[in-house]
């Protein structure tokens, strides 16, 4: 049999993957251009032809009754939405490959320093402006800053700190009062910051130094708790 692309050389089966129709991966590469589209596109289409109409039968992940599902949905592993929320051996088996995910990012030195990083940063990558516009840096500061709005209480994000180059993450004009949302909680955690904790306790120093009526939060909850003590 000769190579369907090049009709002159012998067809033969190249690789593992190969169907043996041609004589090389260059001439089965080349056999998919603009000229045998139609003819490829047809074959396609004849052989999915009808398929889109043929139900098939599944076996629920989790309770394991059988249903029928239309053939395009034929990978649905449940049966309803009730049996994916409570499908405890498919979360189990998620919970397990994400570990495997999170052991593979992090079992280098690199891939340990970033993380690191992006949890020093208190944020985790989670940047972004509320619906109020205001722009928040952390995934704490989002929930706290929209607490804020929903409730009306008038706050200025990230207003720079008296004598500094640094900013506060939420002042209150009326109160003069200076917030600090800590989402890592870094006085628990400064063996591992390293040259970030000092950053942090320089920080805190400046508030010291001016005499400033400052706040430090670790948690939502606290946050809003600070709040409605203080009555803002």
């Amino acid at each position: 049999m000769k190579c369907k692309n090049c009709e002159k050389k012998k067809a033969i089966k190249y690789s593992k993957y190969s169907n043996g129709e041609f004589c090389s991966k260059e001439c089965s590469r080349s056999f998919s251009t603009k000229e045998k589209r139609k003819e490829i596109n047809l074959k396609v289409s004849q052989s999915l032809k009808g398929k889109g109409n043929n139900p098939v039968e599944n076996s629920c992940f989790h309770c394991k009754k059988k249903f029928v599902i239309e053939w395009k949905r034929r990978d649905q592993k449940f049966c309803s939405k009730e049996c994916q929320n409570n499908g405890r051996e498919y979360s189990e088996e998620s919970r397990k490959s994400l570990s495997k995910h999170a052991k593979k990012r992090n079992g280098t030195l690199e891939g340990r320093k970033r993380m690191r990083d992006i949890g020093r940063k208190g944020g985790f990558g989670k940047k972004g402006f509320t619906t109020g516009g205001n722009r928040y840096e952390s995934s704490i500061e989002k929930k706290c800053f929209e607490f804020l709005e929903m409730n009306k209480i008038s706050f200025v994000p990230h207003k720079k700190i008296l004598n500094s180059s640094k900013v506060s993450d939420v002042y209150f004009e009326e109160k003069d009062l200076w917030i600090e949302i800590d989402g890592i909680n870094r006085e628990k955690r400064k063996k591992w910051l390293e040259s970030n904790y000092k950053y942090w306790i320089d920080k805190i120093q400046i508030y010291e130094d001016n005499n400033l009526n400052y706040k430090v939060v670790t948690s939502f909850k606290d946050f809003v708790d600070l709040i409605n003590k203080i009555g803002v």
